[in-house]
């Protein structure tokens, strides 16, 4: 019984394919398990940004520092960050002062523009959802709208933007 020319390269091929798909599994469990064990070693909380250290802003005016102080209790304790409608307008109106001076006071002493501020508190909270336990069974798009964003699109690309993983990547890496 002769073995044809056909036959013995698709033996080769299906070989090849073989091997070379047991490559791609392995690289890839080797890749999860070195993301995993980097955010280990960062103790996994809020593993892309400090928080924003408002205390530590040398102010020039006494006014500017008051706006601070002021932004300060807005984000950490009221998380204003939370809803989807805040804009820099809608806060500085809430706050009582013009839009140019919020905006002004976000550039200069957190030397990012209000959207960058803004969506920094997003994804740090969009962080601690993704790894906590008790959002384990929340989809994507419920935590995207508890962060402060429309719908699953916006945190999808904007956590992308900030991580480099998808929202999905990042918490099958983190294992919940």
């Amino acid at each position: 019984m002769l073995v044809s020319v056909w036959q013995i390269s698709f033996l080769v091929s299906l070989v090849a394919a073989v091997v070379f798909l047991g490559l791609f599994v392995r690289s890839r469990r080797l890749y999860k398990n070195l993301l995993k064990k980097n955010l280990q070693e960062q103790n996994f909380v809020y593993p892309l940004y400090d928080k924003v250290d408002f205390a530590g802003v040398k102010t020039e005016s006494g006014q500017d520092q008051v706006i601070i102080r002021q932004l300060q209790t807005l984000f950490e304790t009221d998380k204003i960050y939370l809803s989807p409608d805040l804009t820099v307008g809608s806060l500085a109106r809430d706050m009582g002062i013009a839009r140019g001076t919020l905006s002004r006071i976000v550039n200069h002493y957190f030397h990012k523009n209000f959207p960058a501020l803004l969506n920094q508190y997003r994804i740090n909270e969009s962080l601690h959802l993704l790894t906590d336990a008790a959002s384990r069974n929340w989809t994507l798009e419920v935590i995207g709208e508890k962060c402060g964003y429309r719908n699953r699109q916006l945190f999808h690309s904007a956590f992308k933007k900030e991580t480099g993983l998808t929202p999905n990547r990042f918490r099958k890496i983190a294992g919940m």
